[in-house]
């Protein structure tokens, strides 16, 4: 792994998630980080008025510039003794079009971002920009909870439904992961309704079983069915009880992503789980 984006806005969530990112990118020994931080004007200026307009925008793009720096040089006393390469770059705009901007000029491999778990108002716009980051760029996003600090990567656990593995299942990917962290990989699957009997190797599985383990067999990972009626509280429990670090999921098509993270009337996992959630978007 080469280059890991780290977008900020400035807040304790933001802070923490670039913190994580450092120690993630030196267990995965990436060689550059960058910051980067997206500013618009507050409000609509006068059309008529374009001088004063980018006397406003000059200002804020001034402000951007300092902060980011400033946001860099305390990143940075935190590691010392560091050998990443730490750059970074302001854009005018929203989060996800600069974010999408510099995919567009270089090679990213990673996004790490901040979530708020609701109740902070003054961090509400990172939560609301992570969801909107997550969704819209084929890059993968890792999702870091306000309170998530860093432990090292040793157990990496795979939501998976086992529908159609071999269309949306990230194998390079995954195949990344496991050699940079030397991780072991957990394979997930959760049946709401699943009979005593078909405990290891539920009926609703079995006929894509055969392609999961051929696509997954090289990482020799271990395999669980888990009956729980609530998805977020079948992956807490599974993952605090089996010690992961890291949880993947693979939202397969839109309407799933809403589903998963904007309008579940239950508990959403991005906002209600304490272990980074690494988004990817189909095979990558």
């Amino acid at each position: 792994m080469n280059t890991i984006i780290i977008p900020t806005d400035f807040s304790t969530t933001a802070a923490n998630a670039a913190v994580y990112a450092v120690h993630f990118a030196h267990q995965v020994k990436a060689e550059r980080i960058l910051l980067f931080h997206a500013y618009e004007l507050p409000v609509a200026l006068d059309p008529l008025m374009p001088g004063v307009q980018m006397l406003e925008l000059d200002s804020y793009k001034d402000t951007a510039i300092n902060n980011l720096e400033a946001f860099k040089l305390d990143l940075l006393a935190k590691f010392p003794n560091t050998n990443l390469i730490v750059d970074t770059v302001v854009e005018y705009g929203s989060i996800t079009g600069g974010l999408e901007l510099i995919a567009s000029r270089e090679k990213i491999e990673l996004i790490i971002m901040g979530i708020t778990g609701g109740g902070a108002l003054e961090e509400t716009l990172i939560g609301s920009n992570t969801i909107s980051v997550a969704g819209a760029l084929g890059v993968p996003v890792l999702i870091i909870p306000p309170k998530s600090t860093f432990v090292k990567v040793e157990n990496i656990m795979l939501a998976c439904d086992f529908n159609h593995p071999d269309k949306y299942i990230p194998v390079n990917l995954i195949r990344q992961l496991i050699n940079d962290t030397k991780a072991k990989l957990l394979v997930f699957n959760i049946e709401v309704d699943l009979e005593e009997s078909n405990a290891k190797y539920p009926a609703s599985v079995m006929g894509e079983g055969f392609a999961v383990h051929t696509l997954l067999e090289e990482f020799k990972p271990e395999y669980f069915f888990i009956k729980n009626k609530e998805y977020v509280d079948g992956v807490n429990e599974f993952a605090d009880s089996h010690k992961a670090n890291m949880i993947i999921t693979i939202p397969k098509r839109h309407s799933f992503f809403e589903k998963l993270f904007i309008k579940s009337s239950t508990k959403k996992l991005a906002f209600h789980t304490h272990l980074p959630l690494l988004v990817v978007h189909k095979k990558q």
